[in-house]
């Protein structure tokens, strides 16, 4: 594991990623890592109970990783510390202080061909924009969707979906 980053309980979610030292804003937390898989085998690996129902990390409009057991570590906030650029590469977009829990927004990371009637799951950010249910990333608010938008903080797959949406 990175010396930057520390597996810990949060007293609130059980385990999580904390900064082991201070991050700045815009620099690389982490590249997610993990075995690439379709939809389909994702699908069949929840039924069998190999992974949860939150285990895939969506890179692609059919392709998912199995997430490595650092990265499968980092739990959601409706008000998060970190995004995505690229398809796998978690970036800081506020300053992180030694000790802090490193989130992301789930909802960011699903395609807006993932109906809300196939995924979501609660939230218990407890943060004062908590949505309580995460869903795919038409469920994020607009203006939160356009700012990641114009700072190039969300997957490559996803932007070119929400071109074809005229989002």
């Amino acid at each position: 594991m990175s010396s930057r980053l520390l597996i810990k309980n949060t007293n609130k979610y059980g385990q999580g990623v904390c900064a082991n030292k201070d991050i700045k804003e815009g620099e690389i937390i982490r590249k997610f890592k993990g075995e690439i898989i379709s939809l389909k085998e994702c699908l069949k690996r929840v039924k069998r109970g190999i992974m949860g129902n939150d285990d895939g990390f969506q890179i692609g409009n059919e392709k998912y990783l199995v997430l490595d057991n650092i990265s499968i570590y980092f739990n959601h906030s409706c008000n998060p510390n970190g995004a995505f650029r690229k398809d796998t590469e978690l970036v800081a977009i506020k300053n992180i202080k030694k000790g802090q829990e490193i989130t992301y927004d789930y909802s960011t990371t699903v395609g807006p061909n993932i109906t809300s009637k196939m995924w979501t799951m609660p939230c218990n950010c407890k943060s004062k924009i908590c949505r309580i249910e995460i869903g795919n990333v038409l469920t994020v608010p607009k203006n939160i969707l356009r700012k990641y938008l114009n700072k190039g903080l969300l997957q490559n797959y996803i932007v070119e979906q929400l071109k074809n949406i005229n989002c």
